[in-house]
C-alpha cells in the first residue's frame, strides 16, 4: 500500500519519538534469540539512561539482580544508540573478564554492522575492509565513534572515552579477597579519572551485583553518584533503596513474568543465603546477617552482673596511619554460660598510640587480667614491648591458627544464637566511671551482620578471639591469665 512507512522508517521515527525504551523493544531481536521479557524495571533503566545521554545523571550505578537483562541492554543496546544521537562519542568499556566484556562488545558490533541498522540509520555503521575489520577489542563506526574494551584493572593507555560503561568488575570468585578488591579500588581511584575526552563530563555507568561491603558500588555511592537499585524481592529498608520502586508489599517480586514466586523459592534454595542476599537482593550480607543474624544481637545489659571474670582482647594491624586498618581493644566479662562485651576503644593508631590505648584500657579495668593479643601484625611487638617493660601481667599470644576468620567466626556462632552474648545498651548502660551508653554499638552490630563481607573485620576478629579462647575452652581465663602473670613474673 502506497503511502505507508516502510518497517525501517518506521522504527526509526517511532525511536525518535519514544527514545531508548523503543529502541530496545525494536533492537533487541537482532541482538538475542530469546523473546524479552519487559518489565518495569526495564522502564527504570532505560529512563535512567536516557538521563545519562542528557548529562542529567554523570555517574550511575545500576544493582540488578542476575537474569533481568541489565548487561544486554546497558553495555550492548546503549552503547549502540547513543551512537544514533552522538555518533562520535567514543566508550571505554570494562568487566571483570575479558571474555565476559568481549561477548558484549561482539554484539554491539554486529548490532552497527548488520543490515536491520543499515536500514534504519544508513549513515552510520562499521567501516568494511582492513585489518581491524573483524575487531571487537577495539572498533570505530563511520563518524569516529569508537568502543574500546579491557579488564577491570587493564591497561588503557592511550585511550580516553567520552563515557565509561563497568560491568561487573567484581569476579565473584575473588570478591572475598581484600587483594582483589584493591586492585579493582585502585584502578578505578588511579587510572580511569584521567581517561576521559572531556574532564568536565567524565560519564560513569556501572552496572553489577553486590558482593562485598567495600565494593566498587560502595566507592562510587560514597563519591556521589546515582543508584538504582532494584533488589529481587522488595526491601522497605534497604540501604540502597530507590525512591521510586513502584513495590510497596515487602517481598513483592522484580519481574514476576520471568521469575515467579516458585521459581524464585528454587534459586534462592540453590543459592544459599549469602549469595542470595548479595546476587538477588543487593546486600553484600543477608539482611538477617551472613553468620551472625540481626537478631542474635539485640540482647543488651544496663548493669553488669557481679561476680563476672574480665578479660581484653586486643585486634592490631599491620599499617599506621589514617589508610590502614583499624585497631580494636575490647573489654568483657564473663559469668557462667554468658558472655558481656563490656567497653571497645577503636581507631586508626599506630604502634605506639596502640599501646598506649591498651595501657589506657588496662588502667581502667584493672580487672581484666587477661589480655590477648594475636601473635600477628604489630601484636608481636606489642607483646614484647609489653613483657619488656613489666608492668603489666595477664599478657596472652594468641596463634590464630590456619583455619581463618570465617571459621572462628562459625566457631563461636552458637553462643550468639543461643542467647549467651550480650551488648552494652547503646543509651542506658552504665559504667563505673560515671559514663553513659556505648554509641560504637550500631557500629559493631553493622560489621558483625555484614561479615565476611563487610568492608571491615577488626571487631569481628576482636570478638571471636574473646570467645574461641574463654568460652571455649571452659575455665582457661582464669588458668591463662596466671600462667600468664606467672611468666611474666620469673
Amino acid at each position: 500500500m502506497r503511502g505507508l512507512p516502510s518497517a525501517a522508517a518506521l522504527d526509526r521515527e517511532l525511536v525518535a519519538r519514544k527514545g531508548f525504551a523503543e529502541f530496545v523493544r525494536r533492537a533487541w531481536p537482532q541482538v538475542e534469540p530469546s523473546a524479552l521479557v519487559w518489565g518495569r524495571h526495564l522502564d527504570a533503566v532505560c529512563e535512567h539512561l536516557e538521563a545519562v545521554l542528557r548529562d542529567e545523571i554523570t555517574d550511575l550505578v545500576i544493582n540488578e539482580p542476575p537474569g533481568c537483562s541489565k548487561s544486554l541492554i546497558v553495555s550492548t543496546l546503549f552503547a549502540a544508540y547513543t551512537w544514533i544521537h552522538h555518533p562520535s562519542w567514543r566508550w571505554i568499556a570494562a568487566s571483570y573478564a575479558i571474555d565476559v566484556a568481549h561477548r558484549d562488545a561482539r554484539r554491539h558490533r554486529e548490532l552497527v554492522a548488520s543490515d536491520w541498522w543499515a536500514a534504519r540509520w544508513p549513515e552510520l555503521g562499521i567501516p568494511s575492509g582492513g585489518a581491524d575489520s573483524k575487531s571487537v577489542g577495539y572498533f570505530f563506526n563511520t563518524a569516529g565513534g569508537s568502543r574500546y574494551t579491557t579488564t577491570v584493572g587493564g591497561s588503557v593507555t592511550g585511550h580516553h572515552g567520552d563515557g565509561h560503561l563497568i560491568d561487573d568488575p567484581h569476579d565473584p570468585h575473588g570478591v572475598a579477597s581484600t587483594a582483589e578488591l584493591e586492585r579493582t579500588l585502585a584502578w578505578h581511584r588511579e587510572t580511569m579519572p584521567t581517561r576521559f575526552r572531556n574532564p568536565q563530563r567524565p560519564r560513569r555507568i556501572l552496572v553489577m551485583q553486590r558482593l562485598h561491603d567495600r565494593d566498587l558500588t560502595a566507592e562510587m555511592v560514597r563519591e556521589g553518584a546515582t543508584v538504582l537499585c532494584l533488589p529481587m524481592r522488595f526491601e522497605s529498608k534497604h540501604p540502597l533503596r530507590w525512591a521510586r520502586d513502584w513495590r510497596t508489599e515487602e517481598g513483592q517480586l522484580l519481574v514476576p513474568e520471568r521469575y515467579p514466586a516458585a521459581a524464585l523459592a528454587t534459586l534462592e534454595t540453590r543459592l544459599g543465603p549469602r549469595a542470595t542476599a548479595a546476587q538477588l537482593q543487593q546486600r553484600p550480607a543477608p539482611a538477617e546477617g551472613a553468620i551472625f543474624r540481626g537478631e542474635w544481637l539485640t540482647r543488651r545489659w544496663v548493669e553488669l552482673p557481679a561476680g563476672c571474670t574480665w578479660g581484653l582482647s586486643v585486634d592490631a594491624t599491620f599499617k599506621d596511619g589514617s589508610g590502614s586498618d583499624y585497631v580494636v581493644i575490647q573489654c568483657w566479662g564473663s559469668k557462667g554460660a554468658d558472655h558481656y562485651l563490656v567497653d571497645q576503644a577503636r581507631g586508626r593508631w599506630d604502634f605506639v598510640e596502640t599501646v598506649r590505648q591498651l595501657k589506657a584500657m588496662v588502667t581502667r579495668y584493672p580487672r581484666a587480667l587477661l589480655k590477648l593479643i594475636e601473635d600477628k601484625a604489630n601484636g608481636p611487638a606489642i607483646l614484647a614491648t609489653l613483657r619488656a617493660e613489666r608492668e603489666m601481667a595477664g599478657l596472652v599470644e594468641v596463634n590464630p591458627g590456619a583455619n581463618g576468620k570465617v571459621a572462628r567466626a562459625h566457631s563461636v556462632e552458637p553462643l550468639f544464637a543461643s542467647g549467651n552474648v550480650y551488648l552494652p545498651d547503646p543509651v542506658l548502660a552504665r559504667y563505673d566511671d560515671g559514663r553513659r551508653g556505648a554509641p560504637w554499638v550500631a557500629e559493631y552490630v553493622h560489621e558483625l551482620t555484614t561479615f565476611p563481607a563487610a568492608a571491615h573485620d577488626d571487631q569481628v576478629d576482636a570478638t571471636t578471639q574473646y570467645l574461641n579462647h574463654v568460652a571455649l575452652q571452659g575455665g582457661a581465663l582464669l588458668e591463662a591469665a596466671m600462667a600468664a602473670f606467672k611468666k611474666g613474673s620469673r
